[in-house]
């Protein structure tokens, strides 16, 4: 199992990167936290993030994908979304250690 030390430094980790990824490309979203579920055995990390530009959509999810792989079999998951008029790609992913 891992520490709550570790846990937190994972969380920081994911969200700086995403964030510095999001912000090179223009993006305006940025991600707040990233969710944790302790189960028995293991710990699942969970998070989501925008990309409003669809043109940036390739780059941003290929840097990101590519970081989250670090933590091994990442499950993820990308929707288009038309809300208002607005229109945005919403990428949600998951992982256990």
């Amino acid at each position: 199992m891992i520490s709550g030390e570790e846990k937190e430094k994972i969380k920081k980790e994911i969200v700086e990167k995403v964030n510095s990824v999001l912000e090179k490309n223009g993006e305006s979203f940025r991600l707040d936290r990233v969710n944790i579920l302790n189960k028995h055995e293991t710990v699942k990390f969970m998070g989501n993030y925008r990309v409003y530009d669809r043109k940036n959509y390739d780059s941003v999810s290929r840097e990101i994908n590519s970081f989250l792989k670090k933590y091994g079999n990442v499950e993820i998951k990308s929707k288009k979304i038309r809300d208002s008029g607005m229109k945005f790609t919403t990428v949600s992913f998951n992982f256990e250690l």
